[in-house]
Protein backbone atom coordinates (compact mmCIF):
# COMPACT_ATOMS: atom_id res chain seq x y z
CA UNK A 1 0.00 0.00 0.00
CA UNK A 2 2.86 2.38 0.90
CA UNK A 3 4.52 1.65 -2.42
CA UNK A 4 1.27 2.40 -4.20
CA UNK A 5 0.83 5.70 -2.33
CA UNK A 6 4.46 6.62 -2.98
CA UNK A 7 4.06 5.90 -6.67
CA UNK A 8 0.87 7.95 -6.78
CA UNK A 9 2.62 10.87 -5.04
CA UNK A 10 5.51 10.76 -7.49
CA UNK A 11 3.07 10.83 -10.39
CA UNK A 12 1.19 13.81 -8.95
CA UNK A 13 4.41 15.75 -8.26
CA UNK A 14 5.64 14.98 -11.76
CA UNK A 15 2.42 16.28 -13.27
CA UNK A 16 2.58 19.46 -11.14
CA UNK A 17 6.18 20.03 -12.21
CA UNK A 18 5.17 19.60 -15.86
CA UNK A 19 2.38 22.15 -15.43
CA UNK A 20 4.78 24.61 -13.77
CA UNK A 21 7.25 24.26 -16.64
CA UNK A 22 4.53 24.83 -19.24
CA UNK A 23 3.22 27.90 -17.40
CA UNK A 24 6.75 29.25 -17.13
CA UNK A 25 7.25 28.85 -20.87
CA UNK A 26 3.97 30.56 -21.60
CA UNK A 27 4.84 33.39 -19.24
CA UNK A 28 8.20 33.79 -20.96
CA UNK A 29 6.56 33.86 -24.37
CA UNK A 30 3.98 36.34 -23.13
CA UNK A 31 6.70 38.68 -21.90
CA UNK A 32 8.40 38.38 -25.28
CA UNK A 33 5.19 39.31 -27.04
CA UNK A 34 4.72 42.28 -24.78
CA UNK A 35 8.21 43.57 -25.50
CA UNK A 36 7.90 43.37 -29.29
CA UNK A 37 4.56 44.64 -30.54
CA UNK A 38 3.59 44.00 -34.15
CA UNK A 39 1.14 46.91 -34.09
CA UNK A 40 3.34 49.32 -36.01
CA UNK A 41 1.81 52.37 -37.66
CA UNK A 42 4.47 54.43 -39.41
CA UNK A 43 3.38 57.58 -41.20
CA UNK A 44 4.03 58.00 -44.91
CA UNK A 45 5.21 61.54 -45.54
CA UNK A 46 7.65 63.56 -47.60
CA UNK A 47 8.61 65.27 -44.35
CA UNK A 48 11.54 63.29 -43.00
CA UNK A 49 11.04 64.62 -39.47
CA UNK A 50 7.44 63.38 -39.42
CA UNK A 51 8.55 59.89 -40.44
CA UNK A 52 11.44 59.92 -37.96
CA UNK A 53 9.07 60.96 -35.15
CA UNK A 54 6.66 58.19 -36.12
CA UNK A 55 9.43 55.58 -36.08
CA UNK A 56 10.71 56.94 -32.75
CA UNK A 57 7.27 56.77 -31.12
CA UNK A 58 6.68 53.20 -32.31
CA UNK A 59 10.06 52.05 -31.02
CA UNK A 60 9.48 53.75 -27.66
CA UNK A 61 6.65 51.29 -26.99
CA UNK A 62 9.12 48.40 -26.89
CA UNK A 63 10.52 47.27 -23.54
CA UNK A 64 14.20 47.91 -22.95
CA UNK A 65 15.00 50.26 -25.83
CA UNK A 66 16.95 53.44 -25.13
CA UNK A 67 16.80 56.90 -26.67
CA UNK A 68 20.39 56.38 -27.76
CA UNK A 69 19.51 53.10 -29.45
CA UNK A 70 16.54 54.65 -31.25
CA UNK A 71 18.73 57.55 -32.39
CA UNK A 72 21.26 55.05 -33.74
CA UNK A 73 18.49 53.38 -35.72
CA UNK A 74 17.22 56.72 -37.04
CA UNK A 75 20.71 57.84 -38.06
CA UNK A 76 21.22 54.66 -40.05
CA UNK A 77 17.74 54.79 -41.55
CA UNK A 78 18.14 58.39 -42.71
CA UNK A 79 21.45 57.55 -44.33
CA UNK A 80 20.06 54.43 -46.03
CA UNK A 81 16.77 55.76 -47.40
CA UNK A 82 16.14 59.33 -46.29
CA UNK A 83 13.09 57.86 -44.47
CA UNK A 84 11.48 56.95 -47.79
CA UNK A 85 9.87 53.53 -47.28
CA UNK A 86 9.13 53.17 -50.99
CA UNK A 87 12.59 53.90 -52.37
CA UNK A 88 14.58 51.45 -54.48
CA UNK A 89 18.37 51.71 -54.41
CA UNK A 90 19.72 54.40 -56.75
CA UNK A 91 16.11 55.57 -57.23
CA UNK A 92 15.51 52.68 -59.67
CA UNK A 93 12.00 51.74 -60.78
CA UNK A 94 10.55 48.80 -58.84
CA UNK A 95 10.49 45.52 -60.78
CA UNK A 96 8.95 42.62 -58.89
CA UNK A 97 10.74 39.90 -60.86
CA UNK A 98 14.09 41.49 -60.14
CA UNK A 99 13.21 42.14 -56.51
CA UNK A 100 12.18 38.52 -55.91
CA UNK A 101 15.48 37.21 -57.28
CA UNK A 102 17.61 36.75 -54.18
CA UNK A 103 20.81 36.50 -56.23
CA UNK A 104 20.43 40.10 -57.41
CA UNK A 105 22.51 42.59 -55.41
CA UNK A 106 22.43 46.37 -55.44
CA UNK A 107 18.64 46.45 -55.66
CA UNK A 108 17.85 47.28 -52.04
CA UNK A 109 14.37 48.33 -50.91
CA UNK A 110 12.69 50.34 -48.22
CA UNK A 111 13.55 52.24 -45.07
CA UNK A 112 16.58 50.12 -44.29
CA UNK A 113 17.47 49.08 -47.84
CA UNK A 114 17.04 45.32 -47.53
CA UNK A 115 18.92 43.49 -50.28
CA UNK A 116 19.34 39.96 -51.63
CA UNK A 117 17.54 37.27 -49.58
CA UNK A 118 16.43 39.78 -46.95
CA UNK A 119 14.73 41.79 -49.70
CA UNK A 120 12.91 38.65 -50.88
CA UNK A 121 11.85 37.82 -47.32
CA UNK A 122 10.46 41.33 -46.87
CA UNK A 123 8.40 41.04 -50.05
CA UNK A 124 7.12 37.59 -49.11
CA UNK A 125 6.19 38.80 -45.63
CA UNK A 126 4.28 41.74 -47.13
CA UNK A 127 2.33 39.31 -49.34
CA UNK A 128 1.54 37.07 -46.37
CA UNK A 129 0.06 40.09 -44.59
CA UNK A 130 -1.78 41.34 -47.69
CA UNK A 131 0.07 44.63 -47.45
CA UNK A 132 2.14 46.79 -49.78
CA UNK A 133 5.86 46.28 -49.22
CA UNK A 134 6.21 50.09 -49.17
CA UNK A 135 4.18 50.27 -45.94
CA UNK A 136 6.53 51.71 -43.32
CA UNK A 137 4.71 50.00 -40.45
CA UNK A 138 5.07 46.63 -42.13
CA UNK A 139 8.78 47.25 -42.70
CA UNK A 140 9.36 48.15 -39.05
CA UNK A 141 7.43 45.05 -37.96
CA UNK A 142 9.52 42.95 -40.35
CA UNK A 143 12.75 44.47 -39.04
CA UNK A 144 11.85 43.80 -35.41
CA UNK A 145 10.13 40.44 -35.65
CA UNK A 146 10.53 38.65 -38.97
CA UNK A 147 14.07 39.29 -40.27
CA UNK A 148 15.54 36.12 -38.77
CA UNK A 149 18.59 36.58 -36.56
CA UNK A 150 18.84 40.13 -37.86
CA UNK A 151 15.81 41.05 -35.74
CA UNK A 152 17.72 40.03 -32.62
CA UNK A 153 20.67 42.16 -33.69
CA UNK A 154 18.36 45.14 -34.18
CA UNK A 155 16.86 44.68 -30.72
CA UNK A 156 20.35 44.43 -29.25
CA UNK A 157 21.39 47.68 -30.90
CA UNK A 158 18.23 49.44 -29.74
CA UNK A 159 19.20 48.75 -26.13
CA UNK A 160 22.66 50.35 -26.29
CA UNK A 161 23.04 53.46 -24.11
CA UNK A 162 25.55 55.41 -26.20
CA UNK A 163 24.51 57.07 -29.47
CA UNK A 164 27.81 56.57 -31.28
CA UNK A 165 28.09 52.93 -30.17
CA UNK A 166 24.48 52.15 -31.09
CA UNK A 167 24.85 53.74 -34.51
CA UNK A 168 28.04 51.89 -35.35
CA UNK A 169 26.74 48.58 -33.95
CA UNK A 170 23.66 48.80 -36.16
CA UNK A 171 25.69 49.81 -39.20
CA UNK A 172 28.28 47.07 -38.83
CA UNK A 173 26.23 44.21 -37.35
CA UNK A 174 22.68 44.83 -38.59
CA UNK A 175 22.97 46.86 -41.81
CA UNK A 176 26.32 45.23 -42.58
CA UNK A 177 27.32 47.89 -45.08
CA UNK A 178 28.24 51.53 -45.43
CA UNK A 179 31.93 51.15 -44.64
CA UNK A 180 33.43 54.63 -44.34
CA UNK A 181 30.11 56.31 -43.49
CA UNK A 182 30.20 55.88 -39.71
CA UNK A 183 30.77 59.54 -38.87
CA UNK A 184 27.97 60.69 -41.17
CA UNK A 185 25.53 58.21 -39.63
CA UNK A 186 26.59 59.18 -36.12
CA UNK A 187 26.09 62.88 -36.87
CA UNK A 188 22.56 62.16 -38.10
CA UNK A 189 21.88 60.01 -35.03
CA UNK A 190 23.04 62.72 -32.65
CA UNK A 191 20.81 65.23 -34.36
CA UNK A 192 17.77 62.96 -33.83
CA UNK A 193 18.81 62.27 -30.26
CA UNK A 194 18.90 66.00 -29.56
CA UNK A 195 15.49 66.46 -31.15
CA UNK A 196 13.60 63.59 -29.52
CA UNK A 197 15.38 62.74 -26.28
CA UNK A 198 14.12 64.18 -23.02
CA UNK A 199 17.46 63.50 -21.39
CA UNK A 200 19.69 66.29 -20.09
CA UNK A 201 22.95 65.09 -18.56
CA UNK A 202 24.21 63.00 -21.44
CA UNK A 203 27.38 63.57 -23.40
CA UNK A 204 25.77 62.64 -26.69
CA UNK A 205 23.03 65.19 -26.11
CA UNK A 206 25.57 67.84 -25.18
CA UNK A 207 27.48 67.17 -28.39
CA UNK A 208 24.42 67.06 -30.60
CA UNK A 209 22.91 70.26 -29.26
CA UNK A 210 26.08 72.34 -29.34
CA UNK A 211 25.15 75.76 -30.79
CA UNK A 212 21.64 74.62 -31.75
CA UNK A 213 19.92 77.00 -29.35
CA UNK A 214 21.76 80.14 -30.44
CA UNK A 215 19.80 83.25 -31.45
CA UNK A 216 18.16 82.42 -34.76
CA UNK A 217 19.31 85.34 -36.87
CA UNK A 218 22.63 86.03 -35.17
CA UNK A 219 25.82 85.69 -37.22
CA UNK A 220 27.75 82.83 -35.67
CA UNK A 221 31.52 83.11 -35.96
CA UNK A 222 34.18 80.61 -36.89
CA UNK A 223 31.87 77.69 -37.62
CA UNK A 224 33.82 74.84 -39.11
CA UNK A 225 33.25 71.26 -40.07
CA UNK A 226 34.03 68.69 -42.69
CA UNK A 227 33.00 70.07 -46.06
CA UNK A 228 32.71 73.79 -45.45
CA UNK A 229 33.10 76.61 -43.00
CA UNK A 230 32.39 80.31 -42.80
CA UNK A 231 33.75 83.04 -40.61
CA UNK A 232 30.99 85.61 -40.44
CA UNK A 233 33.03 87.90 -38.24
CA UNK A 234 35.14 88.59 -41.32
CA UNK A 235 32.07 88.67 -43.49
CA UNK A 236 31.42 87.09 -46.87
CA UNK A 237 32.25 89.93 -49.25
CA UNK A 238 29.67 92.64 -48.64
CA UNK A 239 27.05 90.12 -47.65
CA UNK A 240 24.25 90.70 -45.23
CA UNK A 241 23.72 88.74 -42.04
CA UNK A 242 22.30 85.21 -42.27
CA UNK A 243 18.58 84.87 -41.48
CA UNK A 244 16.32 81.83 -41.18
CA UNK A 245 13.39 83.58 -42.87
CA UNK A 246 13.75 84.56 -46.51
CA UNK A 247 14.11 88.37 -46.93
CA UNK A 248 10.80 89.93 -47.97
CA UNK A 249 12.14 91.47 -51.18
CA UNK A 250 13.02 88.02 -52.54
CA UNK A 251 9.91 86.03 -51.63
CA UNK A 252 8.13 86.67 -54.92
CA UNK A 253 11.20 85.67 -56.89
CA UNK A 254 11.68 82.15 -55.49
CA UNK A 255 9.13 79.64 -56.80
CA UNK A 256 10.39 76.36 -55.33
CA UNK A 257 10.45 76.83 -51.55
CA UNK A 258 10.94 73.23 -50.46
CA UNK A 259 14.29 73.88 -48.82
CA UNK A 260 14.13 70.86 -46.49
CA UNK A 261 13.91 68.17 -49.18
CA UNK A 262 16.56 65.46 -48.80
CA UNK A 263 17.89 62.86 -51.19
CA UNK A 264 18.64 59.24 -50.19
CA UNK A 265 21.56 59.24 -52.61
CA UNK A 266 23.34 62.04 -50.73
CA UNK A 267 26.71 60.91 -49.35
CA UNK A 268 27.90 64.29 -48.05
CA UNK A 269 28.12 64.68 -44.25
CA UNK A 270 24.82 65.63 -42.65
CA UNK A 271 24.38 69.32 -41.81
CA UNK A 272 27.27 70.55 -43.94
CA UNK A 273 26.99 73.11 -46.73
CA UNK A 274 27.86 70.39 -49.26
CA UNK A 275 25.09 68.13 -47.92
CA UNK A 276 22.45 70.86 -48.23
CA UNK A 277 23.59 72.07 -51.66
CA UNK A 278 23.40 68.54 -53.05
CA UNK A 279 19.85 68.16 -51.67
CA UNK A 280 18.69 71.54 -52.94
CA UNK A 281 20.09 71.08 -56.45
CA UNK A 282 18.32 67.70 -56.64
CA UNK A 283 15.09 69.43 -55.61
CA UNK A 284 15.54 72.12 -58.29
CA UNK A 285 15.97 69.46 -60.96
CA UNK A 286 19.54 70.44 -61.81
CA UNK A 287 21.53 67.98 -59.70
CA UNK A 288 25.20 67.89 -58.93
CA UNK A 289 27.03 64.71 -58.03
CA UNK A 290 28.60 63.28 -54.91
CA UNK A 291 32.35 63.37 -54.38
CA UNK A 292 32.95 66.96 -55.47
CA UNK A 293 34.99 67.47 -52.32
CA UNK A 294 34.89 70.28 -49.80
CA UNK A 295 33.08 73.50 -50.64
CA UNK A 296 36.22 75.16 -51.98
CA UNK A 297 36.92 72.19 -54.27
CA UNK A 298 33.59 72.24 -56.08
CA UNK A 299 34.56 74.88 -58.64
CA UNK A 300 37.62 73.11 -60.02
CA UNK A 301 36.23 69.59 -59.63
CA UNK A 302 32.93 70.44 -61.33
CA UNK A 303 34.72 72.12 -64.23
CA UNK A 304 36.98 69.09 -64.65
CA UNK A 305 33.90 66.86 -64.77
CA UNK A 306 32.31 68.90 -67.55
CA UNK A 307 29.93 71.15 -65.64
CA UNK A 308 29.33 74.64 -67.02
CA UNK A 309 30.92 77.26 -64.76
CA UNK A 310 31.01 81.06 -64.73
CA UNK A 311 32.33 84.02 -62.79
CA UNK A 312 28.86 85.63 -62.64
CA UNK A 313 25.89 84.44 -60.56
CA UNK A 314 22.87 82.73 -62.14
CA UNK A 315 19.62 81.69 -60.49
CA UNK A 316 19.50 77.97 -59.75
CA UNK A 317 23.28 77.57 -59.87
CA UNK A 318 25.55 76.84 -56.95
CA UNK A 319 28.37 79.09 -55.81
CA UNK A 320 31.68 77.70 -54.56
CA UNK A 321 33.84 79.89 -52.32
CA UNK A 322 37.59 79.30 -52.57
CA UNK A 323 39.63 78.93 -49.39
CA UNK A 324 39.67 82.29 -47.61
CA UNK A 325 37.51 84.01 -50.23
CA UNK A 326 35.29 86.62 -48.59
CA UNK A 327 35.77 85.11 -45.15
CA UNK A 328 35.39 81.45 -46.13
CA UNK A 329 37.44 78.95 -44.18
CA UNK A 330 41.10 78.83 -45.29
CA UNK A 331 40.94 75.01 -45.51
CA UNK A 332 37.39 73.99 -46.46
CA UNK A 333 35.82 77.01 -48.16
CA UNK A 334 32.04 77.05 -48.57
CA UNK A 335 29.24 76.31 -51.05
CA UNK A 336 25.64 77.61 -51.39
CA UNK A 337 22.72 77.78 -53.85
CA UNK A 338 21.67 80.96 -55.71
CA UNK A 339 17.92 81.50 -55.29
CA UNK A 340 17.32 84.94 -56.85
CA UNK A 341 18.93 88.11 -58.22
CA UNK A 342 18.02 91.54 -56.80
CA UNK A 343 16.04 94.03 -58.88
CA UNK A 344 19.12 96.20 -59.38
CA UNK A 345 21.21 93.20 -60.42
CA UNK A 346 23.90 94.05 -57.87
CA UNK A 347 23.04 91.45 -55.24
CA UNK A 348 21.81 87.88 -55.11
CA UNK A 349 20.18 85.66 -52.52
CA UNK A 350 21.64 82.29 -51.49
CA UNK A 351 20.23 79.49 -49.40
CA UNK A 352 22.79 77.52 -47.44
CA UNK A 353 23.50 75.29 -44.46
CA UNK A 354 26.05 75.18 -41.62
CA UNK A 355 25.98 78.96 -41.16
CA UNK A 356 23.28 79.22 -38.48
CA UNK A 357 23.33 76.56 -35.73
CA UNK A 358 26.36 74.74 -37.09
CA UNK A 359 25.95 71.04 -37.83
CA UNK A 360 22.22 70.98 -37.07
CA UNK A 361 21.02 71.01 -40.67
CA UNK A 362 19.47 74.46 -40.26
CA UNK A 363 18.80 76.25 -43.56
CA UNK A 364 19.42 80.01 -43.73
CA UNK A 365 19.58 82.82 -46.31
CA UNK A 366 21.97 85.67 -47.10
CA UNK A 367 22.17 88.46 -49.64
CA UNK A 368 25.58 88.52 -51.32
CA UNK A 369 27.54 90.52 -53.88
CA UNK A 370 29.86 88.93 -56.39
CA UNK A 371 33.54 88.81 -55.49
CA UNK A 372 36.87 87.15 -56.09
CA UNK A 373 37.16 83.48 -55.33
CA UNK A 374 33.53 82.72 -56.22
CA UNK A 375 32.88 80.12 -58.90
CA UNK A 376 29.34 79.52 -60.15
CA UNK A 377 28.33 76.00 -61.21
CA UNK A 378 25.35 74.90 -63.27
CA UNK A 379 23.87 71.53 -62.34
CA UNK A 380 22.75 69.07 -64.96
Amino acid sequence: MKKLLFGYLVSVLGFVFFIVVILGMLAGNNNSCQSMTTDMNVTTSADREAVAKSLHDNLKKIDGVTEAGIAGYLGNTEHESGFNSGVVQSNATFNEATALNGSVSGYALGLNQWDNSRRVELLNYAKSQNKDWKDGGLQLDFALNHDGTNSELLKQGLKINNVDEATEFLRAKWERGGVGTTLERQAKAKSWYAKFSSGSNHTALDTATHNVDKAQNKALTEQSGQGCSTNLQQGMGTSGAPVKDMPEQYKGKVKNTNFTATSPSNTYPFGQCTWYTYNRMQQLGTPVENWLGNGADWGNNAKAKGYQTDTQPHVGWTVSFAQGAGGADPVYGHVAVIEAISDDGQHFLVSECNVVASGSGTISFRELTNGQGMTYIKGH
